[in-house]
């Protein structure tokens, strides 16, 4: 063989190769699209991420805003480091207070804010995971606990979704609840 039959099989193989490896690369994206969004971002991954999370907490900022301190009837709840204490303590609404304590008391409506935890859920499936709740029993906690502002019904789809601020009342209930249970037992 003379030097230039060897010297071009060489850059056949180089060239091979370049396609082997252009052809991994290829089937890699391809396989990561099927299996989810792939996005090209280059050298810039953490400047990219960076914004991701940045744009992601500023919108959970805002609706942690909007859904905890503005409630779901849009009665403005005191931010104290807003206010002076006792500007606060002029716009207790204990009406709404009573009606949500009292949403929050009773056995059958803390197992269905439970249940919603996990994600939304139509009246069927809460019939399924509480059974022994009858229908027309969960149909009047549900109303109960939607005045309270604690859940809310789709409108189109109909499943039940547990409001951020329900999701707040039911997990403060279970702390102080823990938190008694605690110093009774000191």
């Amino acid at each position: 063989m003379s030097d230039e039959f060897k010297e071009e099989m060489k850059k056949l193989r180089e060239e091979i190769s370049k396609l082997k490896k252009q052809l991994e690369a290829v089937t890699e994206k391809e396989t990561r699209r099927r299996h989810g969004i792939y996005i090209d971002v280059g050298n810039h991954v953490h400047d990219y991420m960076e914004d991701i999370v940045e744009s992601v907490a500023e919108g959970i900022h805002g609706e942690l805003d909007k859904s905890i301190f503005i409630g779901p009837r849009g009665v403005r709840i005191c931010k104290r480091e807003r206010r002076h204490p006792e500007e606060c303590e002029q716009d207790i609404d204990f009406p709404k207070i009573a009606e949500v304590m009292s949403a929050l008391g009773q056995e059958h409506r803390l197992k269905i804010l439970k249940e919603l935890t996990s994600g939304g859920k139509y009246i069927n499936e809460l019939q399924e995971k509480l059974s022994e709740i009858t229908a027309s029993t969960l149909s009047s906690h549900l109303n109960v606990l939607e005045e309270a502002g604690l859940v809310v019904q789709e409108k189109v789809r109909g499943r039940y979704l547990i409001t951020i601020p329900g999701r707040t009342a039911y997990k403060m209930a279970i702390r102080v609840t823990k938190f008694l249970e605690r110093g009774s037992q000191e």
